[in-house]
C-alpha cells in the first residue's frame, strides 16, 4: 500500500506541474516563445498593456492611435513616440526605425520605441544606435507586459456579475 501512495503522490505532483501553469495562464515549459502568447492578444489589449508598461516606466501617455504614432508619451516635459504596429512581426528591419526617427524629427520629440513581439534585424539594431530609438521586442516585452498586467489587473474595481 505505501508504494501505491507513493505512486500516487507522485502522479500528483507531475499533473500539478502540467496542470497549474495552464490553469495559471503560464506557458509550461521554461523556454516557451512569449511571442506567440502576444500575437494571440488583441490589438486593444496589447495597446492597453503597452500604455500602461510605459505608465509603469514613469511616461505619461498623453495620446493613442496618433496619425504618426501609436503612442505618444510625455515625461519631463519631453516628448516620446512609440510604433507598435509590428507587434506581430516576427523580425523588423531598419525601416520600422527609421519611419519612427522621421516622426520624431516632425513632431519635435525627444525619443522614441519601436515594439514588437518578435526580433530586429542587425541593421535595425545598428541603425537605432544613437538615434535615441529604443527597440523593444520578443521577452522584454513579455516581461514589461506581465508587469503591466498585475497593476491593471490589481487597479480595476471588482464588482459581482449582475444576474
Amino acid at each position: 500500500m505505501t508504494t501505491a501512495k507513493a505512486l500516487l503522490a507522485k502522479l500528483r505532483e507531475i499533473a500539478g506541474a502540467v496542470v497549474w501553469p495552464i490553469l495559471r495562464d503560464e506557458a509550461s515549459r521554461p523556454d516557451a516563445d512569449p511571442a506567440v502568447d502576444i500575437r494571440a492578444m488583441k490589438w486593444a489589449n496589447v495597446q492597453l498593456l503597452i500604455a500602461e508598461a510605459f505608465r509603469l516606466d514613469g511616461f505619461l501617455v498623453k495620446e493613442i492611435g496618433g496619425e504618426s504614432a501609436d503612442m505618444v508619451l510625455m515625461k519631463d516635459e519631453r516628448t516620446y513616440l512609440v510604433d507598435c504596429r509590428h507587434w506581430r512581426a516576427l523580425e523588423v528591419g531598419a525601416n520600422a526605425a527609421g519611419e519612427l526617427y522621421g516622426a520624431m524629427g516632425r513632431l519635435g520629440a525627444k525619443g522614441g520605441f519601436v515594439v514588437t513581439a518578435g526580433k530586429f534585424t542587425p541593421d535595425a539594431l545598428e541603425f537605432a544606435r544613437g538615434l535615441n530609438v529604443e527597440l523593444i521586442g520578443g521577452r522584454e516585452l513579455a516581461r514589461k507586459l506581465e508587469m503591466a498586467k498585475e497593476t491593471i489587473s490589481g487597479a480595476l474595481p471588482v464588482r459581482p456579475l449582475a444576474r
